[in-house]
């Protein structure tokens, strides 16, 4: 069973390992200032006392919430926990008064991709050689009301 909850700081350790396993582009301490900054909208995915995946986000302006990371454990990919942790983001946007998501993700990855378009996300944009490594990243929106 998945349970969705806020992040903690015991949390930090599980979400850095996560997030060398997948992306590997971030200060891990990036994301203490994350909870620190905003903690309603950074949670975590726990199965069995594991955290499991993260997704960390914002309020970007008025009426904008930024989704800034998503990201499963390799080992729990394609078992619906970064479904559940993007709707649960999806809600707690929503009872802030967001009306649209935005994210970036890498052009490249294509399950990734498919994964947003799967959950209603549409591509608006690219921004160009947006990551460090010079990749541009697909900018996606989903509108909410």
């Amino acid at each position: 069973m998945i349970i969705i909850r806020k992040f903690q700081p015991q949390d930090f350790q599980w979400v850095i390992d996560i997030e060398r396993k997948v992306f590997n582009e971030h200060d891990p301490y990036l994301y203490m200032q994350f909870y620190e900054t905003y903690p309603e909208t950074f949670i975590v995915a726990e199965i069995n006392g594991f955290v499991v995946g993260y997704v960390a986000g914002f309020l970007a302006k008025e009426g904008v919430g930024r989704v800034f990371s998503l990201a499963v454990h390799p080992s729990y990919q394609n078992r619906n926990v970064g479904g559940s942790l993007l709707k649960e983001i999806i809600e707690i946007f929503r009872s802030m008064g967001v009306v649209e998501i935005i994210l970036e993700v890498r052009s490249g990855n294509v399950k990734a991709r498919r994964f947003y378009a799967r959950h209603r996300f549409s591509q608006i944009g690219i921004k160009e050689k947006y990551y460090n490594d010079a990749e541009n990243a697909c900018l996606m929106k989903l509108e909410i009301k």
